[in-house]
C-alpha cells in the first residue's frame, strides 16, 4: 500500500480522484496516507557521544513551550523524552 501513497503523492489527483481509478475506498486510502506519515515520523534516534570528562546539559525544546534540560551522558532518558511527542 505504501507504493499506492508514494504514487498518489506523484500523480498530482486528490485522494478521491485517485481512489476512484483504483477502484478503492477513499476512508481506506485515507487511513493508509495517515499510516504512512506517522511512519515518515518515526525516523529513529541516534545515539551521540559526548565528549570524555564533559557533562553538558541537553536541552529538548518542544512545540508546546516546554523546556527540559537533561545531562548529555543520560542518553536513555533523552530517548524517552525525544519520543514523547
Amino acid at each position: 500500500m505504501r507504493s499506492e501513497v508514494e504514487r498518489w503523492r506523484q500523480s498530482g489527483l486528490s485522494q478521491k480522484e485517485f481512489c476512484k481509478e483504483l477502484g478503492m475506498k477513499v476512508g481506506t486510502f485515507a487511513y493508509w496516507v495517515s499510516r504512512s506519515k506517522e511512519s515518515e515520523k518515526k525516523k529513529g534516534f541516534i545515539p551521540l557521544a559526548p565528549p570524555a570528562g564533559s557533562v553538558e546539559l541537553i536541552e529538548v525544546s518542544y512545540p508546546n513551550g516546554v523546556r527540559v534540560k537533561v545531562p548529555a551522558l543520560d542518553l536513555k532518558v533523552l530517548s524517552q523524552l525525544i519520543h514523547l511527542y
